[in-house]
């Protein structure tokens, strides 16, 4: 397993499940029996190889739309004059170079662009496919390896949510009924179940409140601008 597969695609997996072992722990504990911690670790390993390609799948689909409703890639919307990331000096150098080296394109300016955005799209999409293929080496350019990782882990993120809050509302529902049953049906808040609510609680406003397409958009962009700098050394 290389290093992009283990921190893009096998950590969200990890962060998605953790609770199922958290809450296992828990509960082996209280029953004085590591019974529950092995069905925990089962349903859990189970669960990892059954979900092993949800992430990416539903992150590339995610991706899609994202891109869609950006109004394009950000490797093709940073190269756009009205795209204001890169100052437009530095932007006039990436454009010669790129013009020059892929031998695709015209001399491209802000009013051509603006009055033929799909025909300018298409240059700049060429262009950053041809980056992208000259920058596969991820010791030279561990900065634009290490950007397109956290991009990865993110989208994957996303791409696992739905999953991820179901999990956790289950644990909920069943911790609290498991707790409501042992208890004769009267509602006891034990440590067990309080540790349990706490964490589970947390965790939900995590996948709510931080994994969102803004959280992504960050990093989408800063992948980016490393894709652009490695002209530099292309």
């Amino acid at each position: 397993m290389n290093l992009y597969s283990l921190k893009a695609r096998v950590y969200p997996l990890i962060i998605t499940l953790v609770p199922i072992v958290f809450i296992g722990v828990i509960y082996s504990f209280q029953l004085k029996s590591i019974y529950e911690l092995f069905v925990s670790l089962g349903i859990t390993v189970s669960l990892f190889f059954l979900l092993s390609q949800v992430g990416r799948d539903r992150g590339k689909k995610n991706e899609s739309k994202m891109w869609k409703k950006w109004k394009g890639t950000p490797s093709t919307q940073i190269l756009r004059f009205s795209n204001n990331i890169i100052d437009s000096h530095t932007k006039k150098r990436y454009h010669d170079f790129l013009k020059k080296e892929t031998g695709i394109g015209i001399e491209l300016t802000e009013e051509f662009e603006s009055e033929n955005l799909i025909e300018a799209d298409r240059i700049y999409t060429s262009w950053s496919k041809y980056l992208i293929s000259k920058s596969r080496d991820s010791k030279k350019f561990n900065l634009l390896f290490q950007e397109n990782i956290n991009y990865g882990f993110r989208r994957n993120l996303l791409g696992l949510k739905p999953v991820a809050i179901t999990i956790i509302l289950l644990l909920l529902f069943g911790s609290f009924g498991y707790s409501y049953f042992k208890s004769n049906f009267e509602f006891v808040l034990s440590v067990e179940l309080l540790s349990a609510g706490i964490v589970l609680f947390l965790s939900l406003l995590f996948w709510l409140l931080i994994v969102n397409e803004k959280w992504i958009k960050y990093v989408a962009f800063e992948y980016a601008k490393r894709l652009m700098e490695t002209i530099d050394n292309v």
